[in-house]
């Protein structure tokens, strides 16, 4: 008979899992994962938004965005908090607009400037032209043609009287190295430009305007007239000379292309658009065309000084000759021949023109050379500028050339 064997089976051990608990617990590390996250972004955000509008405030070195403009500078009936609206690129409802922090009026803040001899020899006018930092090609067509030495030199030695003129660039800084080491060869082989410390761009020019007024006035006191203009203008400066030579005091000067009644524009995509936050009244106060005025030192320096309590508008020709001037008890009036229309490029038309519009510099040179020929002569009618009359119907209803056709008309006559 056969043994039975017995077998015992060694003790196991068996764990079980909870299928529910093992989610459970999952979800809760997900979510605490998440939280963390969270945590983490939000910390990054707050980090990000005062340096954001660091970044897009106009100046560097300026914290720009940190605190809000007190309301009575904003203009009757604005609301800054008012967020819907689409803001101006480095302008924004919470960007100050106290002149003051970007002109610095205490200290020199020049980064290049030329000698200017106005203790010495001082200009009879000093024209400043506003170019930007990339723009070389157009100073050159300047200095070769109507800013030549030669033709300012002409000027100097065929009068009795001072007819001296000086002509500067006005720069500000670009955020790029090699274009700003550049500036600095141009000013050594030319030695007239001077550069200062903001960031060149087109809603910049008022600080560029105002910082004009700072250095004439602090610089050359001693000039008798200024005039400001752009790169993309042919400047007729011996008629520049002969219509403020005519004037019978030179004080109290305020002189250009005239615009009446212009009312600000609404349209964000639009170039010249204006928010209410920056200026809410229905129009402008009377003012001259930024592509080219001219003024007297007093009322430069009357100008200047208004703008030193005036808040900022990002449209300099309406800033400095129209809210400031108004602020100063000054009134610009109008010369036809300054003019924001490009012109016919005919002799007859030029040469008694002051001023000219969007010339490039292949148009410099070929105006430049139009008017060396004095062999042409010219009648009455031909010697008229035929976009005179547009531009004295275009002074009344608007802005610029597009306000004119997108704006219905009104009885802007101007007084």
């Amino acid at each position: 008979m056969d043994k039975m064997r017995l077998v015992v089976p060694s003790q196991q051990v068996y764990i079980t899992t909870n299928p529910t608990t093992n989610n459970v617990r999952g979800r809760m590390s997900f979510i605490r994962r998440l939280g963390v996250g969270c945590i983490i972004l939000a910390a990054l955000g707050l980090l990000y938004v005062p340096a954001y509008h660091s970044a897009q405030g106009p100046l560097f070195g300026i914290g720009i965005g940190e605190v809000s403009p007190p309301a009575e500078t904003l203009g009757a009936g604005s609301n800054y908090l008012d967020t819907s609206v689409a803001q101006i690129s480095g302008w924004t409802f919470n960007t100050s607009r106290n002149v003051n922090l970007y002109i610095n009026p205490e200290n020199n803040t020049t980064i290049t400037s030329p000698e200017l001899s106005c203790a010495t020899s001082p200009p009879y006018l000093l024209i400043i032209v506003c170019s930007a930092v990339g723009n070389q090609k157009a100073r050159v067509a300047i200095r070769n043609t109507w800013g030549s030495e030669q033709n300012l030199y002409y000027l100097a030695t065929s009068s009795t009287v001072n007819t001296t003129v000086k002509i500067v660039f006005l720069l500000g800084e670009s955020t790029n190295d090699t274009l700003n080491a550049a500036i600095l060869d141009e000013n050594y082989e030319y030695g007239d430009i001077i550069q200062e410390k903001f960031i060149d761009t087109y809603n910049n020019l008022t600080v560029k305007s105002v910082m004009m007024l700072k250095l004439v006035t602090t610089m050359c006191p001693q000039a008798t007239f200024l005039m400001k203009t752009d790169d993309d203008m042919y400047v007729n400066v011996p008629a520049l000379v002969k219509v403020i030579r005519s004037r019978p005091n030179s004080a109290g000067t305020l002189m250009g292309s005239l615009i009446c009644n212009a009312r600000p524009i609404s349209d964000p995509k639009n170039k010249w658009y204006t928010p209410k936050y920056m200026y809410a009244e229905k129009t402008y106060p009377n003012y001259l065309s930024g592509t080219g005025y001219v003024m007297s030192l007093d009322v430069a320096l009357k100008l200047y000084k208004a703008a030193l309590k005036t808040p900022l508008l990002h449209l300099e020709d309406v800033y400095l000759t129209g809210l400031c001037a108004k602020k100063a008890k000054l009134r610009p009036v109008n010369h036809p021949g300054f003019s924001y229309i490009p012109r016919k490029l005919d002799y007859c038309v030029l040469k008694s023109a002051i001023t000219a519009h969007k010339v490039d510099s292949s148009n410099m040179y070929e105006i430049w050379n139009k008017l060396q020929n004095t062999n042409v002569s010219c009648s009455n009618a031909a010697n008229s500028d035929n976009t005179s009359k547009s531009v004295a119907l275009l002074n009344r209803h608007g802005r610029h050339v597009n306000y004119y056709f997108t704006k219905k008309r009104v009885n802007n006559r101007c007084s």
